[in-house]
């Protein structure tokens, strides 16, 4: 019989777009794979293209609400009761405590991944308090916790929210390298330096420093253009209106995209990203503008500085700094053609090196002994 494996998330937004190469590898290995997480408009190609077996549970992604989480944890109590799975990968916060204990009943191998530490772990709050505890209950349960950089191994283990016998290093959800491909597109027009954001728009993700930033540059006498690509989070405390990101958009250099599909396109219409992120696990931004051959300016921040070297393939400022992120972004304005094809070689071989996908795809099948 084959093994059963769950890969469960809090979208199937984020299982599509960051596990799509675990799910094919997975299924060419003879696995049955199961996905849970809630409908949205990504379950449908998690079906279709990727012939998985999917099942629906609610999540409540962003409240603290006792009595969802634990009709969530019921609900996962459920699913496993009946799919009784070989294995369980739990990706998310909620997924990686409640899908942990939940599974627990039943056996399976369970590996969690924490993608980042996020909002929760930046503020000092009651929530942060509560979610730590949760993570210290809950992880004893699981066999294998993957990280992404060793700030955050360091914290999850000094805090003792994990053991240290059972967490590993892994490098994000990688980057196909192949899809992300600069071509002739990181051949930059040196009349307009165009500027790309991508991510969610969150205050965590450090938009308000990057507006404050483009303004002082345009004070300057700089030319360039900044793209904003994301959508809006209205649930996320860290989150803007649209009304808020539409009056940045007042002044022709800036121009919010929102939420992008072609992201290779988008970015091959770019000269460099900026993230001026107050935290990351390993941005995927990062990650697919290097394999683009795109330098970038990020912040000198656990899971930004493990991907950027300043100097080397970008550039890096401080956290909500907006002078010191529109003195970086001014080096990149000011590079000349050699110094930018520097930066470009590098950051697309620093990719290749250590963040192509199939090196986060071996190490899973390894752990899973497949």
């Amino acid at each position: 019989m084959n093994k059963k494996i769950v890969l469960s998330s809090n979208t199937s937004w984020y299982i599509y777009n960051f596990r799509s190469s675990t799910i094919s590898a997975l299924t060419k290995k003879g696995v049955a794979v199961h996905c849970v997480s809630p409908r949205d408009d990504y379950t449908s190609r998690l079906i279709n293209e990727l012939g998985v077996k999917w099942h629906e549970v609610d999540i409540d992604n962003k409240g603290s609400n006792p009595f969802r989480d634990i009709k969530f944890f019921i609900d996962m109590v459920v699913i496993y009761y009946r799919l009784r799975p070989d294995v369980v990968l739990n990706f998310t916060i909620k997924n990686n405590i409640y899908g942990t204990l939940a599974a627990k009943l039943f056996g399976p191998m369970i590996v969690n991944n924490v993608s980042g530490l996020g909002t929760v772990f930046i503020k000092k709050s009651i929530t942060t308090k509560i979610v730590k505890l949760l993570y210290k209950l809950s992880q004893p349960f699981a066999d294998v916790v993957f990280c992404q950089n060793s700030d955050d191994l360091y914290l999850l283990t000094q805090q003792r929210l994990v053991s240290p016998f059972k967490i590993k290093l892994l490098p994000g959800s990688g980057v196909n390298v192949t899809r992300f491909n600069p071509g002739d597109c990181n051949i930059r027009d040196r009349g307009v330096i165009k500027f790309i954001f991508v991510g969610r728009m969150l205050r965590d993700k450090g938009v308000v420093e990057l507006i404050k930033a483009a303004h002082y540059l345009d004070s300057q006498g700089y030319k360039f253009t900044l793209k904003l690509c994301g959508g809006v989070d209205p649930k996320n405390l860290s989150g803007f209106s649209k009304e808020e990101i539409e009056s940045w958009c007042s002044i022709p250099m800036i121009e919010w995209l929102g939420s992008c599909e072609n992201m290779p396109e988008i970015y091959g219409e770019a000269d460099c990203v900026v993230l001026p992120s107050y935290r990351e696990g390993l941005p995927r931004t990062l990650l697919e503008a290097g394999a683009m051959g795109l330098p970038s300016v990020t912040t000198d921040v656990p899971g930004c500085r493990h991907v950027i070297e300043d100097g080397f393939n970008g550039f890096l400022c401080k956290e909500k700094d907006h002078i010191s992120l529109a003195n970086s972004m001014r080096r990149v304005l000011e590079l000349s053609n050699e110094e930018y094809m520097f930066l470009s070689k590098n950051a697309r071989e620093r990719v290749i090196e250590r963040f192509d996908e199939n090196i986060v795809v071996d190490k899973t099948l390894e752990v899973l002994g497949l």
